[in-house]
């Protein structure tokens, strides 16, 4: 049971400030190219599934600002597919010599360490 939402404000606000310009880049910029820094092949159908991904957080991130308990299934399913990105994509491509988008992969790193600490602020009772 969440007792402390106000924790879960936290990754709601992050959220919006990292999700508004890579949605705008997504669907009206540059694509994945920019997000991914030209290290993921672009293609229309990956932009579009990722940027819908994005957009869902993010629509769900702003409502979240106002009803926190209710969208906090959101911050315990980013952690989940980020750590999963970052295990399965990044870990061994970095591995193998090849190189990997530093900015979204240290975006995701630390969205993996912080977001559970505050999902777990706002499951301590107050």
């Amino acid at each position: 049971m969440i007792s402390s939402p106000k924790y879960l404000l936290f990754p709601f606000v992050l959220n919006i400030l990292i999700l508004v310009p890579v949605c705008y880049a997504m669907f009206l910029g540059p694509g994945t190219a920019a997000v991914f820094e030209n290290k993921v092949t672009e293609s229309e159908g990956l932009r579009l599934l990722v940027g819908s991904l994005w957009f869902a957080i993010l629509v769900a991130s702003v409502a979240g600002l106002i009803w926190p308990a209710f969208f906090a299934p959101i911050v315990i399913a980013q952690v989940i597919y980020k750590t999963l990105w970052l295990a399965a994509f990044v870990v061994p491509t970095a591995a193998s010599g090849l190189p990997v988008p530093i900015g979204i992969s240290a975006v995701f790193a630390f969205i993996v360490v912080t977001y559970p600490i505050a999902f777990w602020l706002a499951l301590k009772p107050a």
